[in-house]
């Protein structure tokens, strides 16, 4: 269908879409500092709540200043691209990559209100509607010239990969490391706690970073997807998603939730357990998309994910040891002579 439409329609309904999510992220925003009480929010969803929430910001901003800055981006820049016959191809490329960032933003935002919350907003649902419409009118009209544009900057998308990829592994070993010390005796000052968050948008934007690199490089070069170290390359970030879903996310927000509260630690056994394999799970990924990214191994695509599954045992039971030691030691029922003292 949006084939059919002229390139002058489809810029003057992104614009349109820009100005409708700019105006919810600048109401969102205005509410937030003035006062969210009585604040219209329809289909009586808990705009108010899910506006206020912990999870309202992310790296320090507030999420609908993001919202108000994407959105403007969009607005001048499909205004600019109806007036100018040529745009600069490095404008373009920057203006396409918010969008697919903005959509992934959106998905993560509503996988908080999902399952996190358990609240809907629903003018941030609209909001994720318009940046969904956005991306789908700038890559289905005509002319949108997508591969040629992914193929031209396939080295800053390869950078993409690699840098990604560097973040989420250095995040990840950093958020284990203070996530799991916490566990040992569900003790953790304000500013820990918020450094777990930190690590956590950390985490989740090397995920995108990564995922952006990945896709830009598929689609400026399909003949990629044929190749072993690139298919496993994407298996592996989909596992990503889904452990760092329920690790960071889920589990180790449900854990830190237990900080300051009068708890029975070893009603939570089942949980830490879990809290060490995923951890496990998770450095062994980002390990190994690491390298997979740097060294691309002439091997094929059966041979690497077989490598991985066994780094992943190997971790994964030396996560589960670590656990049951902590576990001892609280108990007090660790041998005399164990170096594990």
């Amino acid at each position: 269908m949006f084939f059919m439409l002229s390139q002058a329609i489809i810029y003057g309904l992104i614009v349109f879409l820009g100005l409708g999510g700019l105006t919810v992220s600048s109401y969102l925003h205005y509410k937030k500092k003035r006062s969210v009480e009585g604040m219209a929010c329809p289909m009586e969803g808990s705009c108010e709540d899910v506006i206020t929430s912990k999870y309202s910001k992310f790296l320090g901003l507030d999420v609908e200043v993001l919202g108000i800055a994407y959105y403007a981006i969009i607005v001048m820049a499909y205004t600019l691209f109806s007036f100018t016959q040529v745009a600069p191809s490095w404008f373009t490329f920057g203006v396409l990559l918010s969008s697919i960032t903005a959509v992934m933003f959106s998905a993560y935002l509503t996988f908080i209100q999902a399952f996190n919350l358990k609240k809907w907003c629903t003018w941030c649902l609209t909001s994720a509607t318009f940046t969904a419409g956005i991306l789908i009118l700038s890559v289905a009209g005509p002319n949108s010239g997508l591969e040629a544009l992914m193929a031209e900057f396939s080295p800053v998308l390869l950078w993409f990969s690699v840098v990604g990829a560097s973040i989420g592994l250095g995040a990840t070993i950093a958020f284990d490391s203070l996530y799991l010390t916490y566990l040992k005796d569900f003790e953790i000052s304000k500013a820990q706690a918020d450094s777990l968050n930190t690590l956590t948008h950390l985490v989740w934007t090397a995920i995108a970073v990564t995922a952006v690199g990945t896709l830009g490089l598929a689609l400026g070069n399909p003949e990629l997807l044929n190749q072993s170290a690139f298919q496993a390359s994407a298996f592996i970030l989909g596992a990503l998603v889904v452990v760092e879903t329920v690790y960071s996310l889920y589990l180790s927000d449900k854990m830190s939730e237990l900080t300051f509260a009068d708890k029975d630690e070893n009603s939570f056994e089942s949980e830490k357990q879990n809290s060490f394999l995923l951890a496990s799970i998770s450095t062994a990924s980002w390990t190994v998309l690491l390298t997979l990214q740097i060294l691309e191994p002439e091997m094929n695509v059966y041979n690497i994910l077989s490598v991985y599954m066994a780094i992943i045992a190997v971790l994964g039971l030396g996560g589960l040891s670590m656990s049951s030691v902590m576990k001892r030691k609280a108990e007090g029922t660790l041998p005399d002579w164990s170096p594990l003292h």
